[in-house]
């Protein structure tokens, strides 16, 4: 896969947090958030057509933004990563060329993550995961792996542990700083539906416990594995594929806030949605329409979020080749 209800909350006053601990860390949105259902086209062409131009998109997946609000696209059918200054949409920079294997180039960047001095790279067609400066100077490989091929999401930590979801081989692995040989942290190596293992396994959030969560994809589930643990446990969905409040279709990305809230991209749903924690139900947050397409109001196989130091949200809408911007609303309750 390499390749519904609206729900609005008043609020007394929308906050957003950024916890620094040397690089982006959990965010704390308030439970009553909620944001503008029609969507902001960052980059890539509002009507979904791919291109190579500076401000297109091709089979974009991953995303990553930083603590300055500058938002970084892994283009992997245009082997590069596009670079946004958040704050003037219309600075876009990119860094990386190819296909190709030098240390500047690129063959099919799957995901991005970015600390707050680094870009980490997953360039899978090389098999190397590459680290730059956030302006792209400086390349080098921390990581060659021929497991890189099949990992499409990385997580990286504020002591610089690097987290990849090991996706063919149904495992989240972690290499520990400056270290080449990995520990699987969660799956068994092998797919299956109980709570062991793991049916490829896509995006990955580690919170400051070390609690891993996972978007368990293919079994339509988000998986939560607390620091060491060897069993995991069911955090969001049911397990089956479905659009209604207790289910995920294809989820590839998760992202946790302060106070455990999950926002969920789910692929085949094509929608964002918001689980509190222990809850068996989930409410969705952007793309409600129930339906995939390329209206401002539609999203179509969205593979990546992000939110910036405003909580407003981020959406790599990847079938149709665009990042798509959800303002969050910021005002006082009216009761």
């Amino acid at each position: 896969m390499r390749e519904i209800t609206l729900f609005f909350y008043n609020v007394d006053l929308i906050k957003i947090m950024v916890m620094l601990f040397g690089l982006l860390a959990e965010i704390s949105l308030s439970p009553y958030a909620s944001w503008n259902q029609t969507g902001i086209t960052v980059v890539g062409a509002s009507n979904g057509i791919s291109g190579s131009s500076i401000s297109q998109l091709n089979g974009s997946n991953g995303m990553s933004i930083a603590n300055n609000d500058v938002l970084y696209i892994s283009d992997a059918g245009n082997n590069r990563v596009v670079v946004v200054n958040l704050n003037s949409i219309t600075n876009i920079s990119i860094i990386g060329s190819g296909p190709g294997s030098s240390p500047n180039q690129l063959n099919d960047p799957i995901d991005v993550f970015v600390t707050n001095t680094s870009l980490y790279v997953i360039d899978s067609n090389n098999y190397r995961l590459q680290k730059t400066s956030l302006d792209g100077s400086n390349p080098s490989t921390v990581l060659n792996a021929s497991i890189l091929y099949s990992t499409y999401y990385l997580y990286v930590d504020n002591d610089d542990n690097i987290y990849l979801s090991d996706t063919g081989n149904n495992r989240v692995v972690l290499f520990l700083s400056n270290s080449t040989n990995f520990t699987v942290v969660a799956g068994t190596g092998g797919m299956g539906t109980n709570i062991n293992p793991l049916y490829l396994p896509y995006g990955i959030f580690v919170d400051q416990n070390g609690t891993i969560y996972i978007a368990d994809c293919f079994n339509n589930r988000i998986m939560k594995w607390l620091a060491g643990a060897s069993v995991g446990s069911l955090a969001a969905g049911d397990g089956t594929s479905g659009s209604s409040s207790t289910q995920l279709s294809y989820p590839t990305q998760i992202i946790v806030d302060a106070n455990e809230y999950m926002y969920i991209s789910e692929y085949v749903n094509s929608r964002i949605t918001r689980w509190a924690p222990s809850s068996s139900f989930g409410v969705c947050i952007a793309a409600c329409t129930g339906t995939f397409g390329i209206s401002s109001t539609q999203l179509n196989g969205p593979f990546s979020l992000a939110f910036d130091s405003h909580g407003s949200l981020y959406v790599c809408d990847t079938l149709n080749n665009r990042t798509q911007k959800y303002q969050i609303f910021q005002y006082n309750s009216k009761y």
